[in-house]
């Protein structure tokens, strides 16, 4: 569901699933809460494999994002395919999560 990896002060959590949706959200919230657990100061969520979220993946997003800015951490997203923009878009997530080309684009602009 997720793979994390680590660099330096920044966590990369990568979505490895396809579809993100309602069925899969208790594991993958439990799975990031545990990566999260040592507050790290930049966390990018790689969405490169991911080509559909549904409104309870986009509501475990920004439980995600707030709960990390309420630590003083930043969180942003990468490779956010077009069908999974559009979602971005109709939910007015794109005004709230920093979007980047890349996870090192990420890293460079939080760092």
């Amino acid at each position: 569901m997720i793979e994390v990896s680590r660099h330096d002060e920044a966590l990369v959590i990568r979505i490895t699933e396809q579809q993100l949706q309602m069925y899969a959200i208790p594991q993958f919230r439990a799975m990031v809460a545990e990566a999260l657990a040592g507050k790290p100061k930049i966390v990018v969520f790689d969405l490169e494999l991911v080509d559909h979220m549904d409104s309870s993946a986009m509501g475990a997003m920004f439980h995600f994002l707030k709960a990390v800015r309420e630590y003083g951490g930043n969180l942003g997203v990468t490779h956010v395919s077009s069908k999974v923009m559009q979602v971005f878009k109709v939910t007015k997530a794109e005004t709230q999560f920093p979007i980047f080309e890349t996870p090192d684009a990420a890293i460079k602009e939080f760092s």
